[in-house]
C-alpha cells in the first residue's frame, strides 16, 4: 500500500524564514505526502500571522500558545489575551507551552507559571495542548496530572521510555522528529522501538532539528518523509503501515477532517 497521507504535527512555518518560498516548502511537502501541517504559536505578537496563515492554505491548522523560550516576552496579561484569542479564532490546540529548564533559560518558577495556566486554558476550552519540555519530563507529568480531562502532545520528545509510558497512559500522545534519524539518539529510539504506535506522532519542528541527511540545513515540512523511513526501519514495520496510523493519531487529537 502507497504512502497517501501524512501529518507534520509540529512545524513553525509562519517564521520569517519561510517568508521567500514558503509556496515552494508547501509545494514539496504536498510531493512528500504531507497533507496537513500543525502550527504552534511561540508568542502573542505571532498569533494573528498565523491565524492569516492558516486561513490562506487550508492544509495549515493553527494553534496559540507561549512558548517557554520565551518568557522574557511575555507578560501576565498575555494569559488572558490568550484565553480570549482562542475564545474568538479557530484553534486545535493550546500551544506551544512548557518548560526548558537548560541552564541560561527564565527561572523555573516563571516558567511554571505560564505553563500551567496554558493547561488551564486548554482544559477550560476542551482543546489539547502542544509541550515543549526540555529537561523536564517529571515536573511535566507532575503538572498535567492536575488536570483530570487533559490531552496532547509532547512535542520532540527527549525522555525515559517510563516517563513516555506515563504520559501515554495520562492521554498524551508522543511526537518524533528528525533527532531520531542520528547515531547517537539512542533514548529516543529506545522510546519508538517499544511505544504503541496508537500513541506516536511525527514531526519536523521546521525550521529546526534538521534530520541527519539535511544536517546544516534549514529543516521544512518535506523532510518529515527520512523520519518515517527511519522508524519503519527501527519497527521493520513498512512506512505505509507508520504513516497510515500517525496520520489517525494526528486526527484524532487535533480533530482534523
Amino acid at each position: 500500500m502507497p504512502i497517501t497521507t501524512l501529518v507534520d504535527s509540529h512545524c513553525h512555518l509562519d517564521f520569517e524564514i519561510f517568508d521567500a518560498d514558503r509556496d515552494q516548502v508547501l509545494q514539496r511537502a504536498q510531493e512528500n505526502h504531507i497533507h496537513h501541517i500543525v502550527i504552534p504559536g511561540t508568542e502573542r505578537t505571532h498569533w494573528p500571522r498565523i491565524s492569516k496563515l492558516c486561513s490562506r492554505y487550508k492544509q495549515l491548522h493553527p494553534c496559540y500558545g507561549l512558548h517557554p523560550y520565551w518568557v522574557s516576552h511575555h507578560d501576565e496579561k498575555d494569559i488572558e489575551a490568550l484565553d480570549a484569542y482562542i475564545e474568538n479564532n479557530r484553534t486545535i490546540a493550546v500551544g506551544e507551552c512548557g518548560l526548558d529548564f537548560r541552564d541560561g533559560q527564565a527561572d523555573k518558577k516563571t516558567q511554571l507559571s505560564f505553563f500551567e495556566a496554558q493547561l488551564n486554558i486548554a482544559n477550560d476550552h476542551h482543546l489539547p495542548v502542544v509541550i515543549h519540555s526540555v529537561k523536564a519530563t517529571e515536573t511535566v507529568i507532575q503538572s498535567v496530572k492536575k488536570f483530570s480531562h487533559l490531552n496532547g502532545m509532547i512535542h520532540s520528545y527527549s525522555g525515559s521510555a517510563e516517563q513516555a509510558r506515563q504520559l501515554i497512559d495520562l492521554g498524551f500522545y508522543i511526537s518524533v522528529g528528525g533527532s531520531i534519524t542520528y547515531d547517537n539518539a539512542r533514548t529516543i529510539t529506545s522510546v519508538v522501538k517499544t511505544m504503541p504506535l496508537t500513541s506516536l506522532l511525527l514531526e519536523t519542528d521546521s525550521p529546526d532539528q534538521p534530520d541527519h541527511k539535511n544536517q546544516g540545513k534549514r529543516n521544512e515540512p518535506a523532510y518529515l518523509i527520512n523520519t518515517l523511513d527511519t522508524i519503519a526501519t527501527l519497527r521493520d514495520i513498512s512506512p505505509s503501515d507508520i504513516a497510515e496510523q500517525t496520520t489517525d493519531n494526528a486526527r484524532t487529537l487535533f480533530s482534523i477532517d
